[in-house]
């Protein structure tokens, strides 16, 4: 990839983040106040799917119409795993009640972490299909490329998660 191609494909992931941050506006129901609304929750959704999609393409040198192509079976993962992820946010919610002393939460905790335990094995899974589907054809060097994108990707979306709604594990 040359570099005016690089240039212009980070312009594009810049002004897309910019845009994304703009229209997002001042938060309203998410940060040290409460959780995310589903709209905030949704609009993050849609961030982090472009910026999956821009930095996926640059890493696998991708066209425009290829990175459009990437978009589409991105979403189809992220389909699977948005039931995934909504059951385990409320397994959450479960479990932390119980660590509050909600006396009502407490006979959930067992079956709760269950759920915590199921579903990470399960996105796993989820992410192994989409790395085995994106990295298909690719030449090692390119899927060497995939894997550190990905993994830093997963790495920075937890950190952005936990640092948006003020949770660190072991501490509140």
């Amino acid at each position: 990839m040359n570099a005016t191609r690089q240039l212009k494909r980070w312009s594009l992931g810049v002004v897309v983040l910019a845009s994304l941050v703009a229209l997002a506006g001042p938060p309203k129901g998410g940060g040290p106040k409460g959780p995310p609304s589903d709209d905030e929750r949704e609009a993050g959704m849609r961030k982090m799917h472009m910026l999956a999609v821009v930095g996926i393409a640059d890493a696998l040198g991708l066209s425009d119409a290829e990175a459009l192509k990437l978009g589409d079976k991105l979403k189809a993962f992220e389909e699977r795993r948005r039931p995934l992820r909504e059951g385990m946010h409320e397994a959450m919610k479960t479990l932390k009640a119980a660590a509050d002393g909600d006396a009502q939460a407490l006979p959930q905790v067992d079956a709760a972490i269950a759920k915590v335990l199921d579903t990470r094995a399960q996105l796993a899974a989820i992410d192994k299909d989409l790395f085995q589907a994106l990295g298909a054809g690719q030449p090692p060097e390119k899927r060497a490329k995939l894997a550190l994108f990905l993994a830093k990707f997963h790495r920075e979306a937890q950190q952005m998660r936990g640092h948006r709604e003020g949770r660190h594990f072991g501490r509140d």
